[in-house]
């Protein structure tokens, strides 16, 4: 068996490999939902993830600490006799989560369930049976077929019932409580405060600015003598140009009274604060991994610690057993059928392949962060002379930020 692994997939991919075409197509050429600014008619969640940064920041870095900080691995189990004899299917597997980009594929699967409460992807097979893609669909367009026993027949998309099979979409949803496989977002609970801390930032706190060094002024206008068109006017044309600390000169009869202004700033922001507190403890993200400073680094250790046992494993427990059961399992059969090691229906594979998320050590941040720190010294001039490029590779991030920067 271990002698011929790999040899009949390799063939099949030779003559097999291009991809068949997905069944959702683009619907012409207009705005997609990404290059859209017309926040209004947005899906109520998805524009608070636009528009408030506060919102996007909670999600992504959940996305991004549950699937892409440590990254992952998959091992093989075997429910008899020597797992190494079945290498040829952790192969196989690992090849086809190359190729689809599973690992950025879980990302958008747990921002887009986060917002939508579900995330579906079209599984694009290529001629040798195999998938060559994996296009990811319109959350709000996107539904479960049910029958009467609760059974999945399949999925809707864009009106049409039964659009897709149950095996042509790899689906995830988030906090599945029900058996309706529809999910629920986790913005709903925050849309009230969410529009509230957009009042105050984009509406009300620039017009406080406006008033803060520079008071109104009242301009009573005397239009005797002027048709009531001319009066109109006079005074559309005065309110027109009365703004906050401008200077203006009419040659028109007008008492001005001065109004000084002064809001309670100190409450206002105190009320922001209060509701960016309320999204972050919905979203269960530390405070610091959004800018908000903390007390000491104590504090932000526990708080990491915390959030990488609590929350974090939370979605990496269900992202886990989703990819085993919908999608390991599916291409393990297929392995080892086109292997000539075929299972029949309704038995278990001899083998399984098992999803295994890397540890996100928060021990291993801090000291290595500690290390660079040392190493980089007072200006950048200890041991690592400066060389920010060699820093960043120490902490593991992606050099390809040094040079956005730039």
């Amino acid at each position: 068996m271990s002698s011929r692994s790999g040899l009949l997939p390799v063939v099949r991919r030779l003559l097999f490999g291009v991809s068949n075409p997905p069944k959702a197509k683009r619907s012409g050429y207009g705005a997609t939902p990404t290059t859209s600014t017309f926040y209004e008619g947005m899906n109520e969640d998805y524009r608070w993830f636009r528009q408030d940064e506060l919102v996007r920041g909670c999600v992504v870095a959940n996305a991004f600490f549950s699937t892409m900080a440590a990254g992952f691995s998959t091992v093989l189990e075997a429910s008899e006799g020597d797992a190494g004899d079945y290498s040829f299917v952790k192969e196989g597997v690992d090849e086809i989560n190359g190729r689809v980009n599973l690992d950025l594929v879980l990302f958008v699967a747990q921002v887009k369930r986060s917002l939508y409460g579900r995330a579906g992807f079209e599984v694009v097979m290529r001629e040798d049976g195999y998938p060559g893609w994996l296009l990811s669909l319109q959350s709000g367009r996107l539904g479960p077929n049910l029958d009467e026993g609760w059974r999945l027949t399949g999925f809707r998309y864009e009106g049409r019932d039964g659009f897709y099979g149950p095996d042509d979409v790899l689906y995830f949803l988030n906090l599945p409580l029900e058996a309706d496989m529809e999910g629920l977002s986790d913005v709903e609970p925050v849309r009230d405060v969410c529009s509230a801390r957009h009042g105050l930032l984009r509406e009300d706190f620039p017009e406080i600015v406006r008033t803060l060094w520079a008071p109104y002024t009242i301009l009573q206008a005397d239009t005797s003598g002027l048709s009531r068109e001319e009066a109109e006017q006079s005074v559309t044309e005065l309110a027109s140009v009365a703004r906050a600390g401008k200077s203006i000169a009419i040659n028109e009869s007008v008492t001005p009274t001065v109004v000084s202004m002064s809001p309670d700033v100190r409450g206002l922001c105190e009320i922001l604060d209060r509701l960016d507190q309320t999204i972050i403890g919905s979203f269960g993200t530390p405070r610091f991994l959004l800018g908000r400073p903390v007390e000491n680094r104590a504090t932000a250790y526990a708080e990491l610690e915390a959030y990488v046992r609590g929350p974090v494993a939370h979605i990496q427990r269900y992202l886990r057993r989703e990819v085993e059961r919908q999608w390991y399992s599916r291409w393990t059969r297929r392995i080892l059928e086109d292997e000539g090691v075929p299972v029949p229906e309704g038995e278990a594979p001899p083998v399984a392949v098992k999803h295994r998320w890397n540890p996100v050590r928060v021990s291993d941040v801090y000291e290595m962060a500690k290390a660079v720190s040392s190493l980089w010294g007072s200006h950048g001039m200890g041991a690592l002379g400066g060389r920010l490029d060699k820093a960043w590779e120490m902490m593991g991030w992606d050099p390809s930020e040094l040079e956005e920067s730039e």
